[in-house]
């Protein structure tokens, strides 16, 4: 446990992250394709420790929207709601409502890799938000536009 008090053999952005979590509860990371082929995404740490409750992932923002967005989310947990695969909220993004997916355990080893520093050999679960369009289709959805999709999707 000497990692997790004293940051002994932590990176820095593992500092950071316990940091953080120990502090406000939470961390979040922001991650991008420095070609630009994927789509960037962000993601929280600490959801699962500080709120019970899953992490997540917000696909294809800018990285100020992005952390605007889980502090939102942030906000909402401190209040005591919680989501999970499949509810849709209209209190995250001014004007439009998201949805949560629950995201497949495969994905998150690969795609959430600070996290899964942060948890160890502790199991943690995800959801990623999903925003519409301006139209207020959601990827997958039958008049969703297949950018919508693209932008969103988590293939890392």
């Amino acid at each position: 446990m000497s990692d997790e008090l004293g940051g002994v053999g932590l990176s820095s952005i593992q500092r950071k992250i316990h940091s953080d979590v120990a502090a406000q509860g939470w961390s979040w990371i922001w991650v991008f394709d420095p070609d630009g082929e994927r789509p960037p995404f962000a993601y929280s740490i600490g959801f699962g420790s500080s709120f019970d409750h899953p992490e997540v992932i917000v696909a294809g923002l800018p990285e100020e929207t992005s952390e605007s967005v889980l502090s939102s989310v942030q906000a909402m947990l401190a209040e005591g709601v919680t989501y999970g695969d499949g509810d849709t909220s209209g209190d995250i993004l001014e004007g439009f409502d998201v949805q949560f997916r629950e995201i497949p355990q495969d994905l998150l080893i690969s795609s959430l890799a600070q996290a899964s520093v942060f948890y160890g050999d502790r199991p943690f679960a995800a959801l990623q938000l999903v925003w519409p369009d301006r139209d207020g289709n959601f990827p997958g959805g039958k008049y969703a536009p297949a950018w919508l999709s693209d932008r969103q999707a988590l293939s890392l």
